[in-house]
Order: C-alpha cells, then sequence, then structure tokens
C-alpha cells in the first residue's frame, strides 16, 4: 500500500516543463495580487478613514460658524429649517456624507439622517464633549453594519459681551459606504490583475514552448537521464574524448584522455595551452576545419587525432575531438601480422614434409628402395644437424620454435637458412616475450629470403649467442646487397620499393629493439651481402 502511494507521488511529481512554468508563474502572480491587493485595502481603508475624518471634522467646524446655523441653535430662527435643509443636502452630496445632526443644549433640533441613525445617536452621548468644552474632534461609533464616523464640532455664538456654546453640529458618515468604495476598487484591481494574470499563463506557454524547442523537445527528466548516459558512454570508451568551447576552454574529458594526455588534475574550463605546449595540437583543436587521422607526438606517445568543430549557424562555438594511442594500435596490428606469419611458417612446414612423404611414396610405389632409403638419410641428416644446434645450443623455446618455422619456410622457398654451429643461447629473461622476438626474427630472416630469392645458390645464415653482457643475433645473406644511398631510409615507416603496403618490417624491427633498450646496425656490400646485427641488453634497466 505504502509503495504504491509511493508510486504515485514519484508519478505526480514528474509533470511536463510547461505544466511546471505554468504552476509557478500562476502561484507567483496569484501570491503577489493577494499581497498587493490585501496591501491595497489596509492603506485604502486607512486613507479613506483619515480623510473622511478630516472631511467631517473640518466641514463640522465650517458648518458651525454659518450664520443660519447659529441662529437655528439659537432658537431665533427656527422657521429656517427648508434653508437649514437645503444646505445639510448640498453638504451631503459635496463631501459624501450620511447626513448631519444639530443638538442645542437641550437635544436634537435638527437632522437629515434615517431615524435608525438617529435612534443609535440618542443612546449615545457623543457630543457632550463639544457642548461643555468647546472641543472639536472626531469619534468612532457602533460596530459592524451600524458602526459610524462622526465630525464633531461646537457651534459659538457671539453675544457682543461674550460667547457661548450653544450647542454642537455632528457630520455623520457610515462606514459600510466608505468600506464599499474601497471593494470597489479592490474589484478594479483584481479585473486587472486577472487579465495580467492571463497574460503571465500566456507568456508562461510561449516560454516553455520557446525552452522546448531549444532542448529538442526534451524534458528536464529526460535531458539529465542523457546527460547520465552521455558521461557513462564517454567514460566508457577506449578513445580519448576532449570537448571545448568557442573560448578554447576544455569541458569535457573523459577517463582515456585523462590517461593518454597524462593530465593528471582536471578541472572545467582549463585552458587548451594549459594541457598542450605544442602549438601544432593547439591549432588542430582550435581549427574550423575536420582532421582526420592526424598523427601528433606527444609525451613520447604517437597519438592519432580526430576533431569535429561544432558549428551553429556561421560560427563555430566549439570542438570535439578523439585520441587514439598508435603504440597500441601498432602492437595490434602487429601482433596479427606475426600470427599470420607464424602460422605460414608452420603450414610451409606442413606443406614441406608432406612433399617428402609424397616422394618417398612414389620412389617406394616404384620399387626404387635404395633412392628412398638414400633421401631418407639425407633428410635424417639435415634435421639431426639442425635438430642438435637447436635443441642443443640454442635453449630459449622462444627462438627454437621462430627457427623451426623458418627451415620449413626455407625449404618451401628453395632457400638455404644455415644456423651457425657456434651458436649459443641460454633460456632468455622473463621481460623477452615471443612477440617482440617473432617480430625482430621473422622480418629479418625473411628479409634475407628476399634478398637471396634471385640469386644462385642463396644463403641466410643466423648467429646467436649471448656470451658477455648482450645477447647478439645476426642475420647475413649473400644477396645483392644495398645502395648506399637507401641506407638512410632503410629503417623509416613505409619507404619500400617492393611495392604498395610494405616498407613496415624493418620499421617494426627497429621500434621493437628501441623498446627491448638494445640496438640494430646493418653492413651491406653489393659482392657479399647484407648483415644485420641486433644487440639486446641481458639486464632491463
Amino acid at each position: 500500500m505504502l509503495r504504491k502511494l509511493k508510486e504515485t507521488i514519484e508519478q505526480g511529481l514528474h509533470v511536463s516543463m510547461q505544466t511546471k512554468i505554468l504552476g509557478l508563474i500562476i502561484s507567483l502572480l496569484v501570491f503577489i495580487i493577494a499581497l498587493i491587493s490585501t496591501i491595497f485595502g489596509i492603506m485604502e481603508l486607512r486613507e479613506e478613514i483619515e480623510k473622511a475624518e478630516n472631511s467631517a471634522e473640518q466641514t463640522a467646524k465650517t458648518l458651525s460658524y454659518m450664520p443660519v446655523i447659529q441662529d437655528y441653535a439659537t432658537a431665533i430662527e427656527r422657521d429656517t429649517k427648508p434653508k437649514l435643509k437645503g444646505i445639510a443636502d448640498q453638504v451631503r452630496e459635496e463631501i459624501n456624507a450620511t447626513g448631519i445632526m444639530i443638538e442645542d443644549r437641550n437635544g436634537l433640533i435638527f437632522h437629515n439622517v434615517s431615524t435608525s441613525i438617529v435612534s443609535q445617536l440618542s443612546k449615545s452621548d457623543e457630543t457632550y464633549q463639544a457642548i461643555m468644552f468647546g472641543s472639536a474632534y472626531t469619534e468612532m461609533l457602533g460596530e459592524g453594519e451600524e458602526e459610524l464616523l462622526l465630525g464633531i464640532a461646537p457651534i459659538y455664538v457671539d453675544y457682543g459681551s461674550y460667547i457661548k456654546v450653544e450647542g454642537a453640529i455632528s457630520v455623520i458618515f457610515q462606514m459600510k459606504e466608505i468600506k464599499a468604495d474601497i471593494i470597489t476598487d479592490i474589484r478594479n484591481i483584481l479585473i486587472i490583475s486577472l487579465i495580467v494574470l492571463a497574460g503571465g499563463c500566456f507568456g508562461g506557454v510561449m516560454l516553455a514552448r520557446s525552452i522546448r524547442k531549444d532542448t529538442f523537445g526534451l524534458e528536464p527528466a529526460e535531458i539529465a537521464a542523457l546527460y547520465k548516459e552521455r558521461g557513462a558512454i564517454l567514460q566508457s570508451v577506449k578513445e580519448g574524448i576532449l570537448a571545448i568551447d568557442s573560448n578554447d576552454q576544455i569541458t569535457m574529458l573523459n577517463m582515456s584522455a585523462k590517461q593518454m594526455l597524462s593530465i593528471d588534475l582536471y578541472k572545467k574550463g582549463i585552458p587548451l595551452d594549459a594541457v598542450f605546449s605544442s602549438n601544432n595540437v593547439i591549432e588542430l583543436l582550435t581549427s574550423a576545419h575536420e582532421n582526420h587521422d592526424v598523427e601528433l607526438e606527444f609525451n613520447g606517445k604517437t597519438i592519432i587525432l580526430n576533431s569535429q568543430p561544432i558549428i551553429d549557424g556561421n560560427k563555430k562555438v566549439g570542438t570535439v575531438a578523439s585520441f587514439r594511442d598508435k603504440t597500441e594500435i601498432k602492437d595490434m596490428v602487429n601482433t596479427l601480422s606475426e600470427v599470420k606469419r607464424y602460422s605460414d611458417d608452420l603450414r610451409a612446414q606442413t606443406h614441406e614434409f608432406s612433399n617428402k612423404l609424397y616422394v618417398l611414396l612414389g620412389l617406394i610405389e616404384l620399387g626404387r628402395l635404395d633412392e628412398a632409403i638414400s633421401f631418407i638419410k639425407q633428410e635424417v641428416e639435415i634435421q639431426e644437424f639442425n635438430t642438435d644446434i637447436i635443441f642443443n645450443q640454442i635453449e630459449d623455446e622462444k627462438i627454437q620454435a621462430i627457427l623451426l618455422g623458418k627451415l620449413a619456410k626455407a625449404s618451401e622457398s628453395r632457400v638455404s637458412l644455415t644456423i651457425d654451429t657456434n651458436s649459443s643461447l641460454s633460456p632468455l629473461p622473463e621481460y623477452y616475450g615471443l612477440h617482440p622476438l617473432l617480430i625482430i626474427l621473422s622480418n629479418l630472416i625473411d628479409n634475407g629470403f628476399e634478398a637471396v630469392s634471385h640469386v644462385n645458390n642463396g644463403e641466410v645464415t643466423f648467429f646467436v649467442t649471448d656470451i658477455g653482457k648482450d645477447i647478439i643475433f645476426e642475420v647475413a645473406d649473400n644477396g645483392g646487397g644495398i645502395d648506399q644511398d637507401k641506407l638512410p631510409m632503410l629503417f623509416k615507416k613505409g619507404v619500400s620499393e617492393k611495392g604498395k603496403q610494405r616498407g613496415y618490417g624493418l620499421s617494426n624491427v627497429k621500434d621493437e629493439v628501441e623498446q627491448l633498450g638494445g640496438t640494430i646496425e646493418i653492413e651491406t656490400s653489393v659482392d657479399s651481402g647484407t648483415v644485420f646485427t641486433v644487440s639486446l641488453p641481458k639486464n632491463q634497466k
């Protein structure tokens, strides 16, 4: 039950942005209207009461000095009542008073108000202070619908040698009429407020539509969900991703980019030049054009950069860039190519033995047993010779596997691969893995095969030793050598005369040798061929 109630409440809170904006605007406007109306009503009531008090008192004073009223109060000319009534009606119309009352010392002598008001005033003695002490003042009488405001002034009569108070005059206002006028004013304010409220609602609808247009029709909850998904996706991507704004400040950087660019402390809004010292990198990132697969050297790494500017109209408002560590890509490509090379060597070995088996089968079927036996002995001698060197003098299993594959490939290619009898090698340390050794030796030996492929009695010689502080690999061939003018470009990536998609083997060899802390040397001659010598340290620093 509680769970359903919670779900219902949560669903009720998930309202549209337009509803939220309208609700906020209506609530705000209603609160402001109610507050203004209340303040206005209180202030208007006080002002009207103060105005009525001043008007009542001043009018009462003014009337008390009129001769016709003084004569009427002294009973000199009581037949002036019609004239007095006209004055009273005129006063009532001009100041919106309810009426006036005149009293002498004996009581009420004139009024133009209803009998209920007369009855109410007869029960009080509000004019006593004016008649007895000659004071002018205002008084509030009654409650609710019967509440009255009185402006009272004494009627002074000048008898020559003295002045005497002969009575009092009261100007009467009914409070309900004052309040009715205030209610009318508040009603007018409320009408105007409702018009403002309708305008606010219309403006809220237009504002909500404008915001939805800017957010592609997405609600704030949907935008928040997309923002979280974006963050999760960016952090899970292997490639480094960086975003900058129109001020060339970094606004987003995922974890891969931090690791790739070696950025330890990242703060949103950090300028590009605080991360990149290379003007070339900054120019690429701030360019208004796309960049694809641009190779950069950064902190000793080869990085591939792709950038896409963000264009709003005709103005660039930012850039998104991705980074890939080419070292990882190169390692992956090299691994795949060397696995293929290793597979080809095994295939060649299998193919070579299959051919030899077919030769033996043919000799036996033809009854030429002596030749078959001689062929077997010859192959055994060759295998025993190579096997003796490989398994007895070269004790590292990785080098053994590489050489066995290359022997089979040499036999299939009709090229002689000779392992120097002076070779010797103890098991290599664990940090010399199969992958770098396969790249180094396979490429050098294959290059030797290609160099002697068009030479009569072509031969490739392999030598290895670990005597001393270094491990020495030497691959020699008796091919035509390498031109001296081509030596400076020999290890440059992609440079080759053997066709397209070539020129990566020796470049990869050089990279692997340098990563292992070693060196590679070359000696070449048109007459004697080429010798590659690789030196690798036994102990890595």
